[in-house]
């Protein structure tokens, strides 16, 4: 077209050639197969591309010189992911996934191809989705400029509505998928909370308390939380893994796998706040996994009541509404305190004469002196941040008729700060004290073995009073402030002689009990104690005198006769088997010579 004007100029406006260039790509062989070393160690195809033209006008038929480029796995590229493939043979590219060159078409219509090797990486994870090959052209010179005034004809341009990038993928060949060539997986996972021990390599499961797994912590630092994956009635599941997301309270120490289930991996980020688990790759169908996730404690604290790892399933396979598993746990802190009791002495003896409550002026009028003593041992921390733990004590009073068994007069202790005990049950009866020389000489002061042989044939009625069974008890609650490692509380009391004088003086002992335990007042509901309850038992035995001055009864003194006659039996007879006994029968020859000769 050209345009002129009344000034003498001319405008010349020619049409340049477009051309479309179609490109055809082809794979050999058709699947990349992974279990087929083609390539040394890894799997080889080859990439075969051709190109062809075709232009506007229709007679436009020269010879083309086109510039093309071949890039593998570009999107893994463009999100910074290295590709699965490279090309093996060099190019104008400094880029082993691209590969670049020219190639001169001769015209119109005619084919011309190119071949490029495409090697696999090895220890590729994806190993589902197709790979795919992006080619694009370009037409050499095009862009060259000429002189208007030139006849010759002008170079070509591509036709903008062509795609731009023609991709062809190469997809995996999938053993355990469907005949479609479609992975369907059914992945589950379940899991248990417990304790795993090293050296056994043993899991010992938590106990449930309303469907919840416990968590008892006392002086474990690990807990273990063992994961079970099933692929059950589904296809092979691809990159099939395990993401473990931690609360604060817990971290990720390590995993721990059975010799069979090796192709189980576990990586955990920084701050062990996260896990992903491999299963395998794939996870074969009907495949059933089991490994254990160790998780430090050292972050629950005394606030601490429950946990809750999320666990979520991941798959490259097609699964629909893989949700993710929360698993929870209570948490209980078990509290390392100990407690123990004993009593001093541990048997005792009553005699005399009946006194009233009113005659009563000093302590030891009442009966023998008593020393129960609870010790409290703490093998964790400073309680300051739970709370405070409360020593209560069962304490036999009175008979279910109301008459006095242990007269209470003093409570020490050591190891806590100053104790107050509630109620205050402290020598009620304002009697005067002895000091703590004459109260263990007192308590010492006991029958001995010139009052026990007529109890040893006796016939062995006893009763024990106790708070469940005819004894009136007092709680009395001592506060442990400051209880730091151990502490002891002492509790000094009298035994009401003339109790036992008027109720049980033929019976052959009646035991007292003294039950403790310890409570922790805490606004957290979730602490645990053990062996946080003791029993003490007072044995008390009636004083018998009358056995020490002829009280034995008769048939015991026959016996004895019998017997002292016996052994004087035996012992003449081992005598006279000894020879003792026998008389002379022969006379010496030297003798009888003697007194012939003399007569």
């Amino acid at each position: 077209m050209a345009v002129g004007s009344l000034s003498d100029s001319v405008f010349v406006y020619r049409a340049r050639p477009v051309v479309n260039i179609q490109k055809k790509i082809t794979f050999s062989p058709s699947k990349i197969d992974l279990s087929q070393k083609n390539c040394g160690n890894t799997f080889c195809l080859k990439v075969k591309t051709c190109f062809s033209y075709t232009a506007n006008p229709i007679s436009y038929a020269p010879r083309l010189k086109v510039a093309y480029s071949l890039e593998v796995d570009a999107d893994r590229r463009k999100n910074n992911l290295v590709p699965r493939a490279i090309f093996t043979e060099p190019s104008d590219s400094d880029n082993n996934s691209k590969s670049k060159g020219t190639i001169t078409i001769d015209t119109k219509g005619k084919e011309q191809c190119v071949t490029r090797q495409l090697a696999v990486q090895e220890n590729i994870k994806d190993k589902l989705r197709a790979i795919p090959v992006d080619v694009s052209v370009n037409i050499q010179d095009a862009n060259r400029k000429r002189r208007q005034a030139q006849t010759s004809q002008l170079s070509p341009v591509l036709d903008p509505n062509d795609a731009e990038i023609t991709r062809k993928k190469v997809d995996f060949f999938k053993e355990g998928c469907g005949n479609d060539d479609v992975c369907q997986s059914n992945l589950l996972v379940q899991y248990r909370y417990g304790y795993r021990t090293t050296d056994e390599d043993t899991f010992t499961p938590l106990k449930i308390e309303n469907g919840v797994p416990v968590i008892s912590l006392s002086s474990q630092k690990d807990i273990a939380l063992e994961v079970t994956v099933t692929n059950l009635n589904g296809d092979d599941a691809y990159e099939a893994s395990v993401i473990a997301n931690f609360p604060s309270s817990l971290t990720y120490s390590a995993y721990r796998v059975s010799p069979e289930e090796l192709q189980v991996t576990c990586v955990a980020n920084q701050n062990g706040s996260m896990a992903d688990c491999e299963l395998g790759n794939p996870f074969k169908h009907n495949s059933v996994t089991v490994f254990y996730l160790i998780l430090g404690t050292a972050g629950i604290s005394f606030n601490t009541t429950e946990l809750e790892v999320e666990l979520k399933l991941q798959t490259t396979s097609n699964q629909q509404n893989l949700m993710p598993v929360k698993a929870k746990a209570k948490v209980a802190i078990v509290l390392q305190l100990s407690l123990s009791g004993q009593v001093q002495p541990s048997q005792v003896y009553f005699t005399g004469d009946v006194k009233g409550e009113t005659a009563m002026k000093t302590e030891s009028d009442i009966g023998s002196a008593i020393t129960h003593q609870f010790r409290i041992i703490n093998l964790r921390k400073r309680l300051t941040d739970l709370g405070t733990a409360t020593l209560q004590i069962e304490w036999p009073k009175f008979t279910k008729d109301g008459k006095w068994l242990l007269y209470l007069m003093k409570i020490s202790s050591t190891g806590v700060e100053q104790i107050d005990c509630t109620p205050n049950e402290e020598n009620l009866l304002n009697l005067d004290p002895i000091n703590t020389r004459m109260r263990r000489a007192v308590g010492n002061t006991q029958g001995g073995i010139d009052y026990t042989f007529s109890r040893l044939v006796e016939k062995k009625e006893f009763e024990t009073l106790s708070c469940d069974n005819k004894a009136t008890c007092v709680t009395i609650k001592c506060p442990l402030r400051g209880l730091d490692s151990n502490a002891v509380i002492t509790l000094y009391s009298r035994l009401w002689n003339s109790t036992f004088i008027e109720d049980y003086p033929k019976l052959h002992h009646v035991e007292v009990m003294v039950k403790a335990f310890l409570h922790v007042d805490s606004a957290t509901m979730h602490t645990v104690l053990k062996n946080a309850e003791t029993q003490v038992r007072l044995t008390v035995f009636p004083e018998r005198r009358a056995a020490q001055y002829g009280g034995v009864p008769w048939w015991i003194i026959v016996l004895s006769i019998l017997l002292g006659l016996l052994l004087l039996g035996l012992l003449a007879f081992l005598l006279w088997k000894c020879g003792v006994f026998e008389k002379k029968n022969k006379e010496d020859p030297s003798e009888k010579e003697k007194l012939t000769s003399n007569a």
